[in-house]
């Protein structure tokens, strides 16, 4: 199992807001099926109103990072929750096209602020060598409030899809109640008195201080090589949602066997997150991140055996194995890689572009694979997943060398400047680093 001892308080309280927001998380995986089926609306309106909400989330992914540069990750983590809240009650209250295209746009505008300012918020209390375990755990919360949800979905909707929005709302409000009263604000800023008593260059103390901008993210070479390297990873994962529900349709599986398939995956993070992510604590991040992509894209090839062993619901089960390993050794160390290349003071805007990175995939993976099944064949498909995988383990090993001196250099830096650094929050320095006395959730 993964130790989870040593990390800071503070870690737990976000642990813990984000397993009450993802328990709720009702509307994104049902909301096609509610325009559909409840409203009656065409599958086009249902894919244009994901694809506007997919349009937000891209967006709010800057912003959000941005936001918790300039006014902090708190205020802007709560600011999103909010606001997700209050746009997921009017989306299920509306029925004007109009209306429901809007606010299905600002719904993704709303939702994925939280991700920069949460990434930013773990990066700032948790030491280099430690991230990729609290991201691991993290992650984790993550799935498993999101099985939690799946597994409640049916009986909330069973009196009503509104109370689908409605729980999903409440979930987002009490992970905000949860980060008021327990999470501060962790931006470092420059105390300049502290600067000047520790002797801080000027230009060190304003590195650390309100200046930087996106024009510093997107020159930093080796970080958009980085985000070059997670976006074709994401538009593999893309499949997992588009490309292979078609194949198994195609392969005579009907929903039901779609929804068996797909519940391994949650049952597997669940299962195997921890004991892998401390197996892979020996290696380093860009060792795991080349293996996992070549095992994703492995792991959506695998249906190419269909032909010939004539055994489809097998097959995808095994595709949906491989893959999820493959998920599991690539999120969290990734999350980790990309925290570790961002100096303190632009956390939030690296945070945000890599989430940019994903909200892209997310656009350009469905489409992309959606007509290459239907101008060239799914076996071109899953060969080409195969490729994209194995293109994937030169770039992470050669962005493992590339990022070593990068990261030891950052470290160094914030060492050097450590006591001018402030936290601004009543919650004194110490009391934020502090690691909590049992290795559980408060």
């Amino acid at each position: 199992m993964l130790d989870v001892g040593g990390l800071p308080r503070v870690f737990w309280w976000v642990w813990v807001s984000t397993l009450v927001a993802r328990t709720g998380a009702f509307v994104a995986p049902f909301l096609s099926y509610y325009l559909t089926r409840s409203l009656g609306h065409s599958a086009a309106f249902a894919g244009f109103v994901a694809a506007l909400n997919a349009v937000g989330a891209g967006v709010s992914a800057v912003v959000g990072g941005v936001l918790a540069d300039r006014v902090g990750r708190r205020a802007t983590l709560l600011g999103a929750l909010v606001a997700s809240a209050v746009t997921l009650v009017a989306l299920g209250l509306v029925h004007s096209v109009a209306l429901i295209a809007g606010l299905a746009f600002l719904a993704g505008l709303a939702n994925n602020a939280t991700r920069p300012a949460t990434g930013a918020i773990i990066a700032d209390i948790v030491p280099s060598a430690d991230r990729g375990r609290a991201y691991s755990l993290n992650y984790w919360a993550i799935n498993l409030g999101f099985s939690v949800a799946m597994l409640s979905a049916g009986a909330v909707a069973s009196h009503g899809y509104t109370l689908l929005f409605v729980g999903d709302a409440l979930a987002n409000l009490g992970c905000a109640v949860v980060v008021f009263f327990t999470v501060p604000e962790t931006r470092p800023v420059v105390d300049a008195g502290s600067a000047a008593a520790s002797g801080s260059s000027d230009a060190a103390t304003e590195r650390f201080g309100q200046a930087g901008s996106l024009v510093d993210v997107l020159r930093d070479r080796i970080f958009l090589g980085f985000l070059g390297a997670v976006l074709v990873g994401a538009i593999i994962y893309s499949q997992a949602q588009t490309v292979q529900p078609i194949m198994m349709g195609q392969d005579g599986l009907g929903p039901g066997a779609y929804g068996a398939v797909a519940a391994i995956n949650g049952i597997l993070i669940g299962v195997l997150q921890l004991p892998l992510t401390t197996w892979m604590r020996r290696y380093t991040h860009g060792t795991v991140l080349a293996a996992s992509s070549l095992l994703m894209g492995a792991g959506f090839a695998v249906p190419l055996l269909i032909s010939v062993t004539g055994h489809p619901m097998g097959i995808y089960a095994a595709s949906v194995v491989v893959w999820t390993i493959a998920e599991i050794g690539n999120t969290p160390p990734q999350m980790a890689l990309g925290a570790d290349l961002a100096p303190a003071h632009l956390r939030g805007r690296y945070q945000g572009m890599s989430t940019l990175a994903w909200s892209v995939a997310g656009i350009v993976g469905p489409l992309v694979g959606g007509w290459a099944l239907s101008a060239v064949g799914a076996s071109a498909v899953l060969w080409a997943s195969l490729a994209l995988g194995a293109a994937g383990v030169p770039a992470w090993l050669l962005l493992d060398r590339r990022s070593g001196a990068r990261v030891a250099a950052l470290r160094a830096e914030e060492e050097r400047l450590e006591s001018s650094l402030s936290v601004l929050s009543v919650v004194p320095l110490a009391a934020v680093g502090d690691a909590a006395p049992e290795p559980a959730c408060p």
